[in-house]
């Protein structure tokens, strides 16, 4: 058996684990809590040291290319906007505003159950891993 096929099946397990862990205990928390905050925070670290430690691969510069980058990040500045602007003008941060309302707050009555909670957490996380493996 080679190295990397020795690998292959650890490195899928490894993410998967994580994965787990990390719905389980979010599920766990009570929403809009520090301990929520926190298992996010983590989570996104996580990804960012994964996405940074990746290899870049260049890809041709093409109009089709320029005009799709621009489109997504034009809208993925008008969500963080949003959301910014909406968690600052939330009475305490780790209390909603239905005036303001951000993202979690608008998925807020959808997640209020452990096993849809659950499964928020596992679509998020597995939305999160496929961004950053691309």
């Amino acid at each position: 058996m080679t190295e990397q096929s020795a690998r292959r099946p650890r490195s899928r397990v490894t993410p998967l684990t994580v994965g787990l862990v990390l719905a389980t205990a979010g599920a766990a928390t009570r929403p809009f809590s520090w301990p929520a905050t926190a298992l996010v925070a983590v989570a996104a670290l996580g990804a960012m040291v994964l996405t940074f430690r990746g290899r870049i691969v260049r890809l041709p510069r093409t109009a089709r290319l320029g005009r799709g980058l621009a489109m997504w990040s034009a809208l993925l500045v008008a969500a963080l906007a949003w959301e910014v602007y909406a968690l600052l003008r939330q009475p305490a941060l780790n209390r909603p505003s239905h005036e303001h309302p951000t993202l979690s707050t608008l998925l807020d009555p959808a997640l209020e159950q452990w096993p849809l909670r659950f499964a928020g957490w596992l679509v998020w996380l597995a939305a999160g891993w496929w961004l950053v493996s691309r």
